[in-house]
Parts: C-alpha cells; sequence; structure tokens
C-alpha cells in the first residue's frame, strides 16, 4: 500500500531515478503561462510511479512559487468513502487558511448553501462521515477545513423542507455564489488542486467528481490536475453510462491536456531503457536485506534488459526484490559453490515466478518447452556450426545464452547446433567452458541442484501476495 507519508516528503532532489523533473518543470510552464490548460490529466499505468511523481510535482510547485500559488492535494480513493466529492474539494481549499481567516469564513458561509442543496442530507452528517472515514489519512489544514464546514452549518441543518425547497429553487443562484467565492479566494492566491488515485474509485463517484470539477471548479485562477490512469478512467465511464458510450469523447470534454509519465529513459548512449529496469537495480541497491557481494554483481542487473518486463508495475518489481530477498534469507549458504551463477539464477527464478507459473510449472517438471524458454528471455538458437561463431561468439556468451546452457538438459528440443565434426564439437564444448568461467561456473549438478532448492523456497510460501 502506498505510504503517503513518507511520500509527501519527496523532492526530485533526493530521488529521480526516471528523469522526471523536467516533465514537471514543463507542466509547471503550462500552469504559470497564459494558456488554459486546466483540468489537465497526468497519464500513467498503474504502478508506474504516479502518486509519487505528484507529491514531487507539489512540492516543486511549492519550492518556486513564484505566482503564490495554494496547492492541494487529494486522495480521491479515500475521499470516495464519503461520497461527497464536491465537500472534499471544497474542504481542500478551506484548509488553506487559519481557522479565524475571514476568507476562510466567508468562502465557507457562501459554499454552505449549495452543498446543502447538492447533497441532500444534513451538512453535518456529511462531515462526520467523511471526518470518521479517513481522518487518519487527512492532513491538519483538511482536518481544519471539514471542522469549519461541520460548526459552520449547524443552523442551516435544522431549516425546514421549506427551507430546502427555495434552496433548490435557488440552484442556480447558490452555484453562481459558489463560483463566485472560489474565483474571491483565487484572485489572491492562485488554486491548484492535484486529484490523485480516481482511477481506483468506484464508478459513480469517479464519475461525480469528474461533474464536479467541470460545473463547479471551471473557474478563473483555479486549476485542477488529475494524476489518473486514463484507460481505467474511460472503462470507468463505460461501466456508469453503458458499454456504447464513447467514453474517449466523454473524458476528454472534461479536459484540455494530457501529459503522459514515460515508461523509460535514455541512457548515456541514447538507447531506451525501461523503467522498471532502472528501478529494479534501484531497489536491490536500496535492500537492507541484499549483502554488497550480491549487490555488485554486475551480471544479475541484465537479466531485466532482455525480459519483457513492460507488462510489469513498480510494485511487481518490489515484489520481485522481495522474494529475493526472502531467498536470500533462506539460503544455506555453506552450501554455495558459485556464488555469481547462484545469484543469477536467483534474480532469474524470482523474475520467472512472478511473471510465468507455466514456465515455472515446466522448470518444476524438468521438461521446457524449448520455444517457449526462448521467448521468454527473447532468445535464439544458438548456431555453433560456423567457424566464425565458434571463435568469436563463444568468446563472450552472454547472461541469457548461460540460462540456455544451464537449462539446456530439460528442454523439450536442443537449442544448440553443434558442429558434425567430433573435433570441432570437443573445440566448441571447450570454448564455452572458457566463457562459461567468467561467471565462476562450477558444473550442470550444482547448478541442477541449485534450481531445485530455490524453486522449492520460492513456493514456501506465497511471497508476492
Amino acid at each position: 500500500m502506498t505510504d503517503h507519508s513518507v511520500m509527501r516528503e519527496l523532492t526530485f532532489t533526493s530521488r529521480d531515478e526516471f528523469i522526471r523533473e523536467p516533465i514537471a518543470e514543463k507542466i509547471i510552464k503550462l500552469l504559470d503561462s497564459a494558456i488554459d490548460v486546466s483540468p489537465l490529466i497526468i497519464d500513467g499505468k498503474w504502478g508506474t510511479g504516479k502518486t509519487e511523481f505528484c507529491f514531487k510535482l507539489k512540492n516543486l510547485i511549492e519550492a518556486h512559487n513564484t505566482n503564490d500559488y495554494k496547492v492541494g492535494y487529494v486522495n480521491a480513493f479515500q475521499a470516495d468513502h464519503a461520497n461527497e466529492p464536491l465537500l472534499t474539494l471544497i474542504a481542500e481549499v478551506a484548509g488553506f487558511y487559519g481557522e479565524d481567516d475571514d476568507k476562510r469564513k466567508s468562502f465557507i458561509k457562501n459554499a454552505i448553501p449549495y452543498l446543502r442543496l447538492v447533497s441532500g442530507i444534513g451538512i453535518k452528517a456529511i462531515a462526520s462521515l467523511a471526518f470518521g472515514k479517513y481522518a487518519a489519512d487527512m492532513s491538519d489544514d483538511f482536518k481544519e477545513g471539514m471542522e469549519a464546514i461541520e460548526e459552520g452549518s449547524d443552523s442551516f441543518i435544522d431549516q425546514s423542507l421549506e427551507s430546502m425547497i427555495k434552496d433548490q429553487v435557488e440552484a442556480e443562484k447558490n452555484l453562481s455564489t459558489l463560483k463566485e467565492a472560489l474565483k474571491d479566494i483565487a484572485s489572491i492566491n492562485p488554486v491548484i488542486l492535484l486529484i490523485d488515485e480516481l482511477d481506483r474509485c468506484r464508478p459513480d463517484f469517479a464519475v461525480m467528481m469528474l461533474e464536479t470539477i467541470k460545473h463547479v471548479f471551471d473557474v478563473e485562477n483555479v486549476q485542477i490536475i488529475l494524476i489518473t490512469n486514463a484507460e481505467q478512467l474511460k472503462a470507468t465511464i463505460k461501466h456508469s453510462y453503458g458499454s456504447e458510450t464513447n467514453s474517449h469523447d466523454y473524458l476528454y470534454k472534461f479536459f484540455k491536456y494530457q501529459i503522459n509519465l514515460p515508461t523509460s529513459t535514455k541512457d548515456i548512449e541514447g538507447r531506451s531503457v525501461e523503467n522498471n529496469v532502472t528501478y529494479f537495480k534501484a531497489t536491490v541497491q536500496a535492500s537492507k536485506v541484499i549483502p554488497q557481494d550480491f549487490k555488485d554483481n554486475q551480471f544479475m542487473y541484465e537479466i531485466p534488459t532482455f525480459l519483457d518486463v513492460g507488462k510489469l508495475s513498480l510494485r511487481n518489481i518490489e515484489q520481485i526484490v522481495r522474494c529475493i530477498e526472502t531467498l536470500i534469507i533462506f539460503e544455506d549458504k555453506e552450501q554455495s559453490k558459485s556464488r555469481i551463477v547462484e545469484q543469477i539464477l536467483m534474480v532469474f527464478l524470482s523474475f520467472v515466478y512472478m511473471m510465468d507459473k507455466d514456465l515455472l510449472k515446466q522448470i518444476i517438471k524438468r521438461s521446457i518447452n524449448s520455444d517457449k524458454f526462448l521467448g521468454f528471455t527473447n532468445n535464439s538458437r544458438l548456431n555453433m556450426t560456423s567457424s566464425y561463431v565458434r571463435s568469436e561468439t563463444l568468446a563472450d556468451l552472454s547472461v541469457k545464452h548461460l540460462f540456455l546452457i544451464i537449462f539446456e538438459k530439460i528442454f523439450t528440443s536442443s537449442f544448440l547446433d553443434l558442429p558434425i565434426s567430433t573435433i570441432d564439437r570437443k573445440s566448441v564444448m571447450a570454448r564455452i567452458g572458457v566463457s562459461l568461467s567468467k561467471y565462476d561456473y562450477i558444473d550442470d549438478v550444482h547448478c541442477d541442484s541449485y534450481i531445485k532448492q530455490t524453486i522449492n523456497n520460492l513456493l514456501l510460501f506465497d511471497i508476492v501476495k
């Protein structure tokens, strides 16, 4: 589960492994410009670090706050317990100011009639519900805003049904009053509201939040940034309005801009590197369980570079590292013979465990479909029949070819094309042995035993759930 108390303090200076600060700087330039960019979507798949980016963006805005912004953060997933998106957003704005501040008092006073109208029940009951459901996760300013609404609304709660009917008749007037109050408070300090986790909310609440943003918060100097998975939000819209709904058109009638969080970065040579690859190394390096000699084994960091890790979330990467940590705790170090190969196998089998349970079962049964294994490792058959290949390729056997050598005995068909000549065949096998020596490779028997032991430890507990 995301630890917001830790994330609130994060900045791009503290860590920025995905090089996202330039994206945040561009967003701030848009917010500072005369271009009407609100509401704006920051789109990213689940588990790509959207919430962390959200807090870092908030902290960056506040660190260089030349426009004297008031910046708020709303966790929509927590707020949907109260089922009152308007109340949630109003409380966040009210929380910008001290309890005795006249701007706050005036704003709440002007907000209450419309809040009462759209809620259908007493504001005190709504505020109590919201305050009680997720109070532990709310900032002090948010709590103060909620308390102020609760306290300031007592006189309205006891009004008669006749008064509520009058409010209904005056709906447009009350909405205009609220929007004017928002406009007035934002004229002094422009407001930026970051709304996170909407893609995790109940469909009806998510749609209510979108409608509230559109109809109430479309106000000068109030800018809304929605941090979400846009595809999931489209699915939510279809759930609410039916499968025939054009969810794309519906969603983007609300939003003017979309910023897409990249899932890869460029290395020093300009090659694209998946964020998952970068995050795997960073998470291993940050581990308090994984020993330094393991962290220094550069071969294991090659594994996620050739596997198809794009379908994994950052949380999945954390789970894989947790598998590795667990295996290290279980490891019988007295039986260790080849640390480098053992560490490589431990990492590889942890990825298999997380990514392809069917392949894991094949390894356990000692009958691996060769094509499946080649596909999983993005590998190809090793053709050792050419004299050029024999002299050049084998001198630098890669990590992914190492797995072909290690698992070759339990493939359903061989991947290795050897020369017909007995002399050439012996030469190839000798060169394979030389190439394997850089991995401190001992023998097939030890590797086979280590694979069985590692899989048994992986299956002992349901580590990743």
